[in-house]
């Protein structure tokens, strides 16, 4: 069984509010089976790269998941 089967479909926020005191950027899966979401994919800002140039590149960002 495969995550994918358990997923109805992704969604990519890129978490500017910081919910949950989080400072990444997020993708979540929305459950098949029940009304919930759960983080698959955090997206952290490297030491060594600007905070400014990090949300350029995250407004930037296409995130592309292949069932294989």
């Amino acid at each position: 069984m495969s995550i994918f089967d358990e997923i109805r479909d992704f969604e990519f926020d890129p978490n500017k509010n910081k919910i949950f005191g989080i400072k990444s950027a997020i993708v979540w899966g929305h459950s098949n089976h029940s009304n919930s979401c759960s983080p698959v994919l955090y997206i952290s800002k490297p030491k060594g790269v600007p905070q400014e140039q990090f949300e350029e590149l995250i407004d930037c960002l296409q995130i592309k998941l292949i069932k294989k």
